[in-house]
């Protein structure tokens, strides 16, 4: 099938997606063409998913050839020329005067044949922009700038991480391998990397015994096992927090903001399907993605519930460990979702005064002696290390319980463990376990 087309169709996309969809669920419509090839779908995702994430840097350059504001362009020829210009900035196996040319072209098939000579003359200008010697106004512009994130995401990470924030920050370009978490309740690790031996798919193993990173095979539904339940993909930041709640056989476990499941389904390996799992969330139709999930895996001792985990019901007390994988901002999985490099961060406050009420409901459910595991997909630390003092302040029958995270990279700061993206290939990440001793 003809490159043309294939560009077309990621233009349709970004138009789509900056109009009111989110890239990961644009993409599949996409690719939904039985008439794409595997080689199709391959260039597609990688210059949708590119253009995506890369669309701060693109527009820097092409506003530095262009005299009017971008925001005044047409949306198919600015999206042409962003998705022309990552090509020949970013796509080694696209020559600039191909990208160029088919920009151009495109311009026809969306009825914008007025604007081919300046999508050309902007194009083979931008090409031989050099960003590194570009002028900033500001470090937080520079930084927005070279690594395509909100100047709103770059000030907390600068006001965080002051020594840190352009690692962290080059970090947040590399996306994680993809993660399986086995189970254990079906089939042995050992077991379980033999047939994937025997499938010829490459993984390579982690820090945590359970969990190995995918090198190959395609998508995770074609992965042997996927069926019959022998693995559901999990990030080993997301494992590793259930690891340390100190799950035993028999324990009665809450999981308040569940959905789509995997906290849920790794204790639900702990537990061995003895005791119990209540899995809660607000919406029912993310309620459905757990049941499914818990149904593939055999896991009988998972039962779900619609309610918010700020709400306190009396009918849920008395539990052994409290998981609380809370709502946050995202920093941290802004690799793997690049809609979040762009997202308003306006309702942080809200945030976090949801999350604090969350942890407080969860105190009065957890038994004497029981664990509650606070965790977020943030590097943020007005959603974590804050979070956990002012819990702690409050609530002096509670402490920090002590980890010995195994994942190397991970800053241990008094218990609280935080991953960062550039020093542990990870999601971005921060667990705390608090007992309740009295």
């Amino acid at each position: 099938m003809a490159q043309d087309l294939n560009r077309k169709l990621v233009v349709d996309g970004l138009l789509k997606v900056e109009k009111s969809g989110f890239s990961n669920l644009v993409l599949p419509s996409l690719l939904s063409d039985n008439r794409l090839s595997a080689q199709d779908k391959g260039f597609i995702s990688v210059l949708f998913y590119g253009t995506t994430e890369r669309k701060i840097t693109l527009d820097y350059i092409l506003q530095q050839f262009i005299s009017k504001p971008l925001k005044r362009l047409d949306r198919e020829v600015l999206a042409i020329m962003r998705s022309g210009l990552y090509q020949i900035l970013y796509m080694n196996s696209v020559p600039s005067f191909a990208a160029i040319n088919q920009a151009v072209s495109l311009c026809s098939s969306f009825k914008k044949t007025s604007a081919k000579g300046l999508v050309n003359a902007v194009l083979r200008k931008a090409a031989d922009f050099d960003i590194t010697a570009a002028k900033f106004s500001t470090e937080k512009q520079k930084m927005s700038v070279l690594y395509s994130i909100s100047e709103e995401i770059v000030a907390i990470i600068m006001n965080d991480y002051p020594d840190t924030y352009e690692e962290i920050l080059k970090g947040m370009l590399i996306t994680p391998l993809l993660t399986i978490n086995i189970n254990t309740t079906k089939i042995s690790v050992d077991d379980y990397k033999k047939t994937l031996a025997q499938a010829g798919v490459e993984y390579k193993g982690t820090a945590l015994p359970n969990c190995l990173e995918i090198l190959s095979g395609g998508a995770v539904t074609n992965l042997p096992g996927f069926d019959e339940g022998h693995f559901f993909v999990q990030g080993i930041t997301s494992r590793y927090a259930i690891s340390t709640a100190g799950i035993k056989q028999g324990d009665n476990i809450l999981d308040l903001c569940a959905a789509p499941g995997g906290k849920s389904f790794a204790a639900g390996i702990c537990l061995d399907n003895t005791g119990s799992i209540i899995s809660c969330d607000p919406n029912p139709s993310r309620l459905v993605l757990i049941e499914n999930g818990a149904a593939r895996l055999g896991f009988t001792n998972i039962t779900t519930l619609e309610n918010l985990g700020q709400n306190y019901r009396e009918d849920l007390g008395n539990k052994d460990i409290i998981i609380c994988d809370v709502p946050c901002s995202g920093i941290g999985i802004i690799p793997k979702k690049p809609d979040l490099r762009y997202k308003q961060l306006d309702d942080i406050d809200r945030l976090c005064t949801l999350q604090q009420d969350i942890l407080r409901t969860a105190a009065r459910y957890v038994k004497t002696g029981g664990r509650i595991v606070y965790s977020t997909c943030t590097i943020n630390k007005a959603e974590n290390q804050h979070q956990i003092t002012e819990f702690l302040a409050a609530y002096d029958n509670f402490r920090l319980v002590k980890q010995n995270c195994p994942v190397s990279g991970a800053e241990n700061d008094n218990n609280m463990v935080t991953f960062l993206p550039h020093t542990t290939n990870c999601d971005g990440f921060f667990i705390a376990v608090l007992e309740k001793v009295w």
